[in-house]
């Protein structure tokens, strides 16, 4: 606190110093004329005054009177040559029209006395010898008042300013639950609230890629499992065609390995910022109808009668390759569970677009509906990851409808089953 009190303390006192001194300057130059006739007003009767009280005299006899009246008037009195004073031509204007000149800022006044060149200077009792102390004394008490002033205003900003640095000291020795709590009246209280913004996100990053990091050591050990036990096998069998099918459930495997961390890496890209959604118009129902013939097979080979039932839109702004891949999810999703049929439609309402998908399965219960977006999430019911999947595909759409501006969630189908309906803002 020390340091911000007297780095602000010095600013402030050379600032104030500086802008009196160029305040005072300033309206020096600019009120001179003003405060020129203010002081000849002043003066200008005694001056008169006096003049009248030498102007029938000589030199050495107007000395003698002036030496009388000294001691009536206070002033510093004397008579002076013309030749020995520095006088501009405005000068010897003034002193022809009968004008005081005014020299030594306003404190000394000299005047013609019969137009000659003897004339005669009036000047001011000198300030009080104490005048230097009294001036000294005063800028010191008004530094003195503002450095209190100042220290009761720098108080609360440096206590919010030491709570903060001690929650940023928290946050970066892995306290990552450390957040700030200031007044409203708080002058840095957005800049604490950014802080906390920034201390959430910082926390939720952390703890999904802690997820994620031990979800996928556990989902790789079980193909890497099998592979390795089907090595084992080739090593030891004989029989050349067990050894084919050895090999394409090896070649599967793979294929599950690989598809698996294309799903991860487009998970965390997306979880991470990492990745900018640049979205693009398009013609919907071409879109769709080409998303939906990339899965067709497999609904065929599930058995699945897989239809879209409505296309509302003409045109949609997306980026086709995440949001293709979002919808295809949930189409695999749905195949895999469906008995019978899944039904897909993409619709407009008011200023979201909608994509629904059906299916005629079992559904997904009530406490499970949240659950089955998180990534690798496991469920009790029928709709669990033993029936193939890794549990990725789901937080992924969750993760695409978010990059858009929209969301994802499962209510019960009319036949029974799941309804997934994703949406995401329209953008003109």
């Amino acid at each position: 606190m020390l340091r911000l009190f007297l780095g602000l303390y010095l600013v402030m006192a050379v600032g104030l110093v500086a802008a009196l001194q160029a305040v005072e300057h300033t309206f020096n130059a600019l009120l001179d004329g003003q405060m020129q006739a203010y002081n000849r007003e002043a003066v200008r009767g005694q001056a008169w005054s006096l003049v009248e009280h030498v102007r029938g005299f000589d030199a050495a006899q107007r000395e003698a009177q002036l030496q009388k009246l000294r001691p009536h008037y206070g002033l510093g009195l004397s008579l002076v040559d013309a030749a020995e004073l520095d006088l501009s031509q405005r000068d010897h204007q003034q002193l022809a029209e009968g004008t005081l000149v005014i020299r030594e800022d306003y404190t000394q006044f000299i005047t013609s006395i019969d137009g000659g060149r003897q004339l005669l200077s009036i000047k001011l009792p000198a300030e009080p010898s104490l005048m230097t102390f009294y001036i000294t004394a005063a800028y010191l008490m008004l530094a003195g008042l503002i450095g209190i002033v100042l220290f009761f205003w720098v108080r609360p900003h440096w206590r919010d300013l030491e709570k903060l640095r001690l929650a940023a000291e928290r946050f970066g020795d892995n306290d990552l639950s450390a957040r700030i709590q200031l007044s409203k009246r708080s002058n840095i209280r957005d800049l604490a609230e950014h802080f906390n913004l920034m201390a959430a996100r910082i926390e939720g990053l952390i703890a999904n890629q802690r997820e994620l990091t031990n979800a996928v050591s556990h989902e790789l050990r079980t193909p890497i499992a099998r592979l390795s036990f089907e090595l084992d096998q080739l090593r030891q069998q004989n029989d050349p065609s067990q050894n084919r099918e050895l090999i394409a459930d090896m070649y599967a495997d793979l294929g599950e390995l690989e598809e698996m961390v294309s799903e991860l890496l487009t998970y965390a890209s997306l979880e991470r910022g990492a990745t900018v959604i640049s979205r693009e118009t398009i013609q919907a129902h071409s879109w769709l109808d080409s998303v939906i013939g990339s899965v067709a097979l497999e609904a065929e080979a599930a058995g699945v009668q897989l239809l879209m039932v409505e296309c509302q839109v003409d045109e949609v702004r997306i980026e086709p390759r995440f949001m293709a891949r979002a919808v295809i999810n949930l189409l695999r999703n749905a195949i895999r569970y469906a008995e019978e049929r899944v039904e897909v439609s993409l619709v407009r309402r008011d200023d979201h677009y909608e994509v629904r998908v059906n299916d005629d399965g079992q559904g997904v219960p009530l406490e499970g509906r949240e659950k089955i977006f998180e990534p690798f999430s496991r469920l009790d019911a029928s709709r669990d990851r033993r029936t193939g999947g890794f549990g990725l595909g789901l937080a992924l759409v969750r993760r695409v409808s978010q990059s858009h501006g929209g969301q994802v969630e499962v209510t019960d189908s009319p036949w029974g089953g799941a309804s997934f309906r994703m949406t995401w803002a329209h953008l003109d």
